[in-house]
């Protein structure tokens, strides 16, 4: 048996007006979930436990079968460990996002998603003024890159209270820096940023440009060293992970997936989806499980931009799942296919609702749904309030 977990991410969603009540879900025209639901069954599952912020970290450890309870870390630790960064045991990871200051407030929490190349030229030089033998920066993919902080554990700066920059758009900066004993010294290396950055070359030219400069770091997601059991000795088989961003990957790596590159996979509207489904085709000819994870509809989101959020829900199923369920057509396989969160174009953050899922495929009996959508899943008995249950009952045990 098989097992494929297709992840388009935040794309849970409210009613909305301007579609006549519907969702983004019921809105988009996409065949082939359509039919993998006439064939299969329908549930909802909470993936954020009580107390937990509806992150994508806690999420996805939750999709995976790794209780957020016993195995969150925080984000940080997690992108580290996708970018071979090591940490010891008194070390910190943290999340740098490249963000846009304007008027104190942050306008844009990816800079424009800055580009990998200018992104790596901003964090080096970043790296130049701020770092020293124990705060180094690493970049990752565009916006997305880490602080390390070198035997900071003792100081407490876990403890914090951050803020994620993608919940404030359009909000002041100062009221939302880190907060807590010790804060200062996070909030110091955020405001320096900012002095430099904003005289940078790079986003000179970008203002010329009429893009949105990087013109400041956004320190959150902080944690220590993770330590999970592999995803093997956990569930008995062997799996891969194909996405385009750190933390997804990280956690694959580890948990001991195979991590999947793919040529073009961008964590952007313009992802390549055909090239994820092939990978994840290819994987499951040595592995038993595939997680494929999407970012383009959580972007879509964040940005409000639900025009997006429906042509990439819609790219999903013609080339991501379209593409997987032609291929294995009359092979032994079960198919997952569930956002980790919601996040909805009218909030523009993520939410801690239930999120619809779909099963379908080998041993799995159709229960006369028509379509898939959350007020679809809403309908059924099948009910998980706890996120790592779904993986259990996918996998059938």
């Amino acid at each position: 048996m098989k097992y494929i977990v297709i992840v388009p991410d935040g794309a849970a969603d409210y009613p909305i007006e301007m579609l006549g009540g519907k969702t983004p879900l019921e809105a988009a025209e996409m065949p082939y979930t359509k039919a993998l639901a006439k064939a299969g069954t329908l549930g909802r599952v909470k993936t954020i436990p009580k107390g937990f912020v509806a992150s994508s970290d806690v999420a996805n450890l939750s999709l995976l079968g790794y209780e957020p309870q016993k195995y969150y870390c925080g984000r940080g630790p997690l992108e580290a460990a996708n970018l071979n960064v090591e940490l010891g045991a008194e070390d910190l990871a943290f999340r740098c996002n490249l963000i846009t200051e304007a008027e104190g407030k942050i306008s844009d929490y990816s800079a424009g998603h800055v580009s990998d190349r200018e992104a790596k030229i901003l964090i080096e030089s970043i790296n130049k003024h701020l770092g020293n033998k124990d705060i180094k920066f690493y970049h990752g993919k565009s916006y997305r890159n880490l602080m390390v902080y070198r035997g900071a554990l003792g100081l407490g700066l876990h403890e914090l209270k951050y803020f994620a920059p993608h919940d404030i758009m359009g909000e002041a900066i100062e009221t939302h820096l880190p907060q807590g004993k010790n804060s200062q010294v996070i909030v110091d290396l955020m405001k320096l940023s900012g002095e430099f950055l904003r005289e940078h070359e790079i986003n000179k030219v970008r203002i010329d440009l009429k893009e949105n400069p990087a013109n400041m770091i956004w320190l959150w997601g902080a944690g220590a060293k993770p330590a999970m059991p592999l995803f093997k000795d956990k569930f008995g088989i062997t799996g891969a992970v194909i996405s385009a961003v750190d933390l997804i990957e990280g956690i694959g790596r580890i948990i001991g997936m195979k991590v999947i590159k793919v040529k073009g996979a961008t964590g952007y509207y313009d992802t390549n989806y055909l090239g994820k489904a092939q990978a994840g085709l290819k994987a499951l000819n040595e592995a038993d499980f595939v997680f494929i994870h999407i970012e383009a509809t959580d972007e879509a989101g964040h940005n409000q931009d639900l025009r997006m959020k429906i042509t990439c829900l819609e790219r999903i199923d013609k080339m991501v799942i379209g593409t997987i369920v032609e291929k294995l057509k009359g092979q032994d396989y079960r198919i997952l296919i569930t956002p980790d969160h919601p996040t909805p174009v009218a909030k523009r953050t993520h939410t801690d609702e239930p999120v619809p899922f779909l099963i379908a495929g080998a041993g799995i009996e159709s229960a006369g749904f028509s379509a898939y959508s959350e007020n679809d899943a809403a309908r059924s008995n099948l009910y998980f309030d706890n996120g790592t249950a779904l993986l259990e009952y996918f996998l059938g045990r």
